[in-house]
């Protein structure tokens, strides 16, 4: 992947991101570890404001609305789940 996008496998961050209104770029996962469970990766268009946001998240530093933060990890993990069940029909991209 290039400098131009920002992927994470943390749902946490992504839905903080997604609720600071950066908009989600795509959805991908991957079969990993010793379980071979799948991952999800939430990708997102990389800029300052972004990393700037990643750092306050990562510092305790950032705030956001409680109920669109739940509604939003719950989208995210419902959509990883789909993407896991569907691999071919990916709605983000």
């Amino acid at each position: 992947m290039n400098n131009d996008f920002f992927s994470t496998r943390d749902l946490y961050l992504a839905a903080v991101l997604v609720t600071l209104k950066f908009p989600l770029q795509g959805t991908d996962f991957s079969i990993e570890g010793e379980r071979s469970l799948p991952v999800g990766y939430f990708n997102f268009l990389n800029s300052s404001a972004l990393q700037e946001a990643k750092q306050k998240y990562s510092q305790g530093l950032i705030s956001v609305e409680p109920r669109m933060f739940v509604t939003n990890m719950r989208s995210l993990k419902a959509e990883i789940a789909n993407v896991f069940r569907n691999p071919n029909t990916n709605p983000t991209e």
